[in-house]
């Protein structure tokens, strides 16, 4: 993984303002990662969210700290958790894709884990999230049954949900939720967590806040913006310590 500094970094940021957060982080593993947006896409999405887990880690700590919405009261519960409390999976090295194997009634299927180019392309279509057969069968490589003239249209919806199971299982990283406790109604309920939309927002906060360190640390010091973010976070904090 590339280290790259708050200058690069703010410079990701304000080129990528235009994009989807799904793009602004395939973009950002691109270049943290030396290689091409199209290359992370092609990952699964667990082995995605890992790479994203661990620049996360690198630039702004282990700690997280995130809100969720009682569904049954609508408190707000505030939890903290630890990147390795939620990193379930190692990076993987091998850069061939991994394939599957799902054999139930008479079938023999073929398949790999689902990417980022699969949730591109089930946002284009309307209503993807009430047929999930339609974003597995993406993932089918291929299906044989010799009883069975048209394998793929046949394929009845049960081998469908034992394919997800089988999918959840192979890349667990791709689903990551907390269990939380509502303390005004005591409802115990699964929040999802995005690392996606969390480590967007956190950059973005990071972003208002670095930026108003420059106009102090300019005004005071009379360095350019490329000086003052090249510095260490210790080194900035340190001459806003001087100031204040």
């Amino acid at each position: 993984m590339k280290r790259i500094s708050a200058f690069e970094l703010l410079a990701i940021r304000d080129s990528t303002l235009h994009l989807s957060v799904l793009e602004k982080s395939l973009y950002l593993l691109g270049v943290v990662y030396e290689t091409d947006s199209a290359a992370m896409a092609d990952l699964s999405i667990g082995d995605r969210d890992t790479r994203l887990l661990k620049f996360r880690e690198w630039i702004f700590g282990s700690r997280l700290i995130n809100m969720a919405h009682c569904p049954t009261c609508n408190n707000v519960v505030e939890w903290e958790a630890n990147v390795d409390d939620i990193l379930l999976k190692d990076l993987e090295t091998n850069k061939d894709r991994k394939t599957y194997i799902h054999e139930s009634e008479g079938y023999t299927i073929n398949f790999r884990l689902p990417n980022s180019y699969d949730i591109i392309n089930a946002t284009k279509i309307q209503n993807h999230s009430d047929d999930a057969s339609a974003f597995i069968s993406a993932c089918i490589l291929n299906i044989e049954n010799s009883n069975v003239e048209n394998p793929q249209s046949d394929l009845p919806q049960k081998i469908f949900q034992e394919i997800s199971r089988q999918m959840s299982e192979a890349d667990p990283q791709a689903e990551i939720s907390m269990v939380l406790n509502c303390p005004d109604c005591n409802n115990q309920w699964n929040a999802p967590f995005n690392i996606l939309n969390y480590l967007w927002l956190e950059i973005d906060n990071w972003a208002k806040h670095i930026l108003k360190e420059v106009v102090v640390l300019a005004r005071h010091f009379g360095w350019s913006e490329k000086e003052i973010l090249n510095l260490s976070f210790q080194r900035r904090q340190y001459y806003m310590e001087m100031i204040n």
